[in-house]
């Protein structure tokens, strides 16, 4: 683990009032967010922060560009966006960062790993876990249903990542973590059991730790993450629901490895009853374009070195399975 996991970790109604606290010892605050939630929340976040605070939207971020005093606190308040400029940002100074999410649509609210854009795709960047984490419900439950969703494909694909993460290093050698695949496993059992946002925040929160504690994503993310990373240069669905579409492919041969944890049905049923998307028409793609899309996708592992559960399936069984479960 790079970085100790954030402390405390703070998950209730009006938690943002905690703030005031957590940036006491500093000398000035860089708030990170966007223009919608500034117009929002400014006044109130300007009176829960005694200290300096400075505004940035997360838009007019420029990678090398952030400079600031050694007694500065960097807050991450907004989506994901947001929350990655402020990783990236306390990654460049050093600084110590707090995350304030206002949705609970992806599991990077505790995590190291902020997603970066290059050349039409998006990569897992390495930077550095948040000092604190507030998640204030009263805040969180007011944000659209479908990043909900987003957040809870973004746990449910773990049924995937995991097994795969698992097969990977039995029988490719890669380097494994017993308690951070505990942890990610606890936050998929929990979000299979309980559609509560509260449930699902605390899921996102130790899918955070898990990736932490191993150095990487990689319990968080397998082939899934990487179909919607290819799928990022044309589609531009929420993350979350693009990790969630790929992970019945996945699952359908993980199943045949022996290393599933759930199965393909099981995972299936749960999207039908939370009403995630799941066919081809559902993500605006046709059966080339996805296959296209796997393709890329397994590119991606390869470049990272990562195994992959569909690196031998050929053309006509994806196309088999694909016509099957989208």
């Amino acid at each position: 683990m790079s970085d100790s996991f954030p402390n405390p970790v703070i998950i209730a109604k009006n938690a943002m009032n905690r703030l005031s606290s957590l940036t006491a010892g500093y000398g000035q605050v860089v708030c990170v967010t966007d223009a919608v939630l500034l117009e929002q929340y400014g006044r109130r976040i300007q009176s829960l922060v005694a200290n300096r605070l400075i505004w940035m939207l997360s838009s007019d971020y420029r990678a090398g560009e952030s400079h600031y005093p050694s007694d500065t606190i960097i807050v991450g308040f907004g989506g994901g966006r947001s929350l990655d400029t402020a990783k990236l940002i306390a990654s460049e100074t050093g600084l110590d960062w707090i995350s304030v999410p206002t949705a609970a649509s992806h599991d990077g609210i505790a995590s190291e790993v902020a997603s970066v854009s290059q050349d039409g795709y998006k990569y897992s960047m390495k930077c550095r876990c948040p000092i604190a984490v507030v998640a204030d419900l009263s805040v969180m439950a007011k944000a659209p249903m479908n990043l909900k969703l987003a957040g809870t494909g973004d746990i449910l694909c773990k049924a995937s990542s995991l097994a795969e993460w698992k097969l990977a290093s039995e029988e490719h050698g890669e380097s494994f973590s017993q308690a951070a695949f505990n942890i990610a496993k606890s936050a998929l059992d929990e979000v299979i059991r309980d559609a509560s946002l509260e449930a699902l925040v605390r899921a996102e929160i130790d899918a955070g730790e898990a990736m932490c504690m191993a150095g990487s994503s990689r319990p968080c993310s397998g082939t899934e993450h990487s179909i919607s990373h290819a799928m990022d240069r044309r589609n531009q669905s929420l993350h979350g629901l693009q990790v969630i579409f790929a992970t019945p492919l996945c699952l359908h041969y993980l199943d045949e490895t022996g290393y599933s944890l759930y199965s393909t049905d099981h995972i299936r049923s749960v999207m039908a009853n939370r009403g995630i998307p799941m066919t081809l028409d559902d993500m605006s793609l046709t059966l080339e374009t996805y296959l296209d899309d796997i393709h890329h996708g397994l590119q991606i592992m390869k470049n990272r070195e990562r195994y992959s559960v569909l690196a031998n399936v050929d053309d006509a069984s994806l196309t088999k399975t694909i016509e099957r479960f989208y």
